[in-house]
């Protein structure tokens, strides 16, 4: 071996000179982050309804792929990607763990599952008053919190000052809402309870009310399917789904129906990211119609107006689920 190197160091040295660069240059990562086009996902999947109503058509989710803290080379490969899109990451998010990240994907999904099966049975009852869903509120989870806070993502705020949502809901909710400097959280961690101050560096979280469904009493029964699917932008297309497996009438109407927003149990429809790559993806997927966020649509429509055949897919500007009824009864 040594023999060897002594003869041949300089293709060593070329190659060591030559392959650094590359190397470094496809494994350095970065404070940008990537977003690309993804694929449309069946919305039937992630709730099914037991003896639910059969539908023509269809509803479907997109998602698209998202890449924080990406690499040179993937910075320099999707920069010359026109569908694509190359953006600095927010600094607030900067002091977050991919796994961290991951976690508040699922922390989003699962409260968006919740809000649209309660919307979608709440809705459902004025067509069949059998229908039926209680829920009670549990706790917030957090689901975002500032640099050198004592939360972590995950974290379950079950009372405060003493008093427990479970007990006094609405006494709960008040002192939450007008929380202030001194305040003590009760906190559920790793199924251990912890006490935290409310205080300046505690102050800037973020979270999900989460409720607990019961699924004994309900009716019809529902199942939730398990998934690896992140985020909260499903939350409007999953209550039309469930909706729809709940009521008689048919409002696909055979269509491939596509979209996204968040939902809340007022039934407003909130914006997400990444709208124009799943403008893109719905295209290219052949989707018929697009529901999308109000706030999302100036973007979604530079996107939309850059299809070789927009006639094909329509876009809908949507703020609330009755809004979106209203477009599908069309």
């Amino acid at each position: 071996m040594t023999y060897l190197l002594k003869k041949y160091w300089y293709i060593f040295v070329l190659s060591l000179f030559i392959n650094l660069p590359i190397l470094c240059f496809a494994t350095i990562r970065t404070d940008k982050t990537l977003t690309l086009k993804g694929d449309t996902t069946l919305v039937e999947q992630f709730v099914r309804i037991e003896n639910g109503y059969s539908q023509e058509g269809t509803f479907s989710t997109i998602y698209v792929i998202s890449l924080d803290h990406s690499t040179l080379l993937q910075n320099y490969l999707v920069g010359n990607d026109s569908e694509s899109s190359v953006e600095n990451l927010a600094d607030s998010y900067l002091h977050f763990t991919d796994d961290e990240i991951a976690q508040m994907g699922q922390i989003q999904h699962t409260a968006s599952i919740e809000y649209a099966l309660m919307s979608a049975y709440n809705a459902a009852m004025k067509k069949r008053p059998q229908i039926c869903l209680d829920s009670k509120f549990d706790s917030v989870i957090v689901s975002y919190y500032a640099q050198g806070s004592d939360f972590r993502i995950g974290d379950k705020i079950i009372g405060i000052n003493g008093i427990l949502a479970k007990d006094d809901f609405d006494e709960f909710r008040k002192s939450f809402n007008n929380r202030k400097i001194g305040d003590r959280f009760q906190v559920m961690r790793n199924q251990k309870e912890l006490s935290i101050e409310y205080n300046e560096k505690n102050q800037i979280f973020g979270g999900y009310s989460d409720y607990l469904l019961d699924e004994e009493t309900a009716f019809p029964k529902f199942t939730i399917q398990k998934t690896n699917v992140g985020g909260p932008s499903g939350g409007l297309l999953q209550t039309l789904a469930i909706y729809n497996q709940l009521i008689e009438e048919d409002i696909t109407k055979g269509r491939k129906i596509a979209g996204t927003g968040t939902i809340e149990l007022d039934g407003s429809v909130g914006e997400i990211g990444g709208i124009q790559q799943k403008i893109y993806t719905a295209y290219e997927d052949h989707m018929e119609i697009f529901l999308c966020p109000e706030n999302n649509y100036e973007d979604a429509l530079v996107a939309y107006n850059k299809l070789k055949h927009p006639e094909k897919m329509k876009l809908y500007k949507i703020s609330t689920f009755e809004e979106a009824l209203e477009v599908l009864a069309q």
